[in-house]
C-alpha cells in the first residue's frame, strides 16, 4: 500500500512540476491584464472592443488576456468624496494579482478609478495604460481643429478634474453638464445601466445630456465613463464622439503589438 501511495505521490509531484514549467513558459508570452468589475458590463465591453479591433484572422492571433473582475471594489465616487483610503487596498491588490499571474501590462476600464492611478502604478513593475491621458491624446491627434470639448462622465470624474486638467493642459476648453443635467441625465443613466434599466431610457437621457453640451458650444464629445458607451448612441450626436473605452482597447492592442516585437 505504501509503495502504491509513493508511486501516486511521485506522479502527482511530477505532474505538478510539469504544469508549473508550462505556466512559466506561457508567462514568457506578452499577456494583457484587464483589471475590471467597475462595473462588470463595462469590463466585458472593453474585452469585446479588443477582440473586435484586433487584426486577427483566427483564434491564435488574438491577444492572450487575463481578466480579473472585482465588483467588490468600493464605490469610486464615494471613496473620493469621503477621502476613504480603504479603496486603495482593493485596487493595488487587484493590479498586483494580475502581475503575479503573469500579465505584461494592464488596462483598467474605469475612468474614475484613475484618480488613484499613481498608487496602482507604484504597486506594480509592469505598465498600466493611463486611460484618460490616452483619450486626450486621441482627441489631440485626430481632431486638431477642435477647441471646445464636451465631457460626459460621472460626477466623481468631473469633480476630481481628471479630464479637465488633462484637456486644459493640452489647450482645450472643457464644457461639462450643468448640475441638474449631470444628476438627472448622466448619473441617472449610469446607475440605470448598472442596474439593468431599459437601455432606451438610458439612451434618451444621455442624448439629452449630449445635446445640452453641444448647445453650450461643444465641438466634440468625450464619453468619459465606461458605462456611458453601453447606451449612448453616436448617431444622435451632431458632433464627433470619442469613446474612452474604445481608445483604451486600441492602446491595449498597440502595446501588445509593440511589446510582442521586442
Amino acid at each position: 500500500m505504501k509503495k502504491i501511495l509513493t508511486i501516486i505521490g511521485f506522479i502527482f509531484v511530477t505532474s505538478l512540476f510539469s504544469c508549473q514549467s508550462e505556466e512559466v513558459k506561457k508567462d514568457d508570452r506578452v499577456i494583457l491584464g484587464i483589471f475590471g468589475g467597475m462595473g462588470p458590463e463595462a469590463t466585458a465591453d472593453l474585452y469585446k472592443q479588443i477582440v473586435k479591433l484586433t487584426p486577427a484572422t483566427k483564434d491564435q492571433e488574438h491577444i492572450p488576456t487575463f481578466i480579473y473582475s472585482l465588483p467588490q471594489v468600493p464605490d469610486r465616487i464615494a471613496s473620493i468624496d469621503n477621502q476613504d483610503p480603504a479603496i486603495i487596498t482593493f485596487i493595488t491588490k487587484g493590479v498586483q494579482k494580475l502581475e503575479k499571474s503573469g500579465a505584461s501590462y494592464i488596462a483598467i476600464p474605469c475612468n474614475t478609478v484613475h484618480y488613484y492611478y499613481d498608487e496602482m502604478q507604484d504597486a506594480v513593475s509592469i505598465p498600466i495604460i493611463h486611460m484618460i491621458k490616452e483619450t486626450v491624446n486621441e482627441v489631440k491627434k485626430n481632431y486638431p481643429t477642435v477647441k471646445k470639448i464636451g465631457l460626459l462622465a460621472t460626477s466623481g470624474t468631473i469633480k476630481t478634474q481628471l479630464y479637465n486638467d488633462e484637456l486644459k493642459a493640452n489647450g482645450f476648453e472643457v464644457i461639462v453638464p450643468e448640475d441638474l443635467i449631470e444628476e438627472e441625465n448622466v448619473m441617472k443613466a449610469v446607475w440605470g445601466i448598472k442596474s439593468g434599466v431599459d437601455q432606451q431610457i438610458n439612451e434618451d437621457l444621455l442624448a439629452i445630456a449630449g445635446q445640452h453640451l453641444i448647445d453650450n458650444g461643444a465641438e466634440l464629445l468625450i464619453l468619459g465613463c465606461t458605462e456611458i458607451p453601453l447606451a449612448f448612441n453616436p448617431d444622435r450626436s451632431t458632433v464627433p464622439v470619442v469613446n474612452a473605452t474604445k481608445v483604451l482597447a486600441q492602446r491595449a492592442i498597440e502595446m501588445y503589438q509593440k511589446m510582442n516585437t521586442k
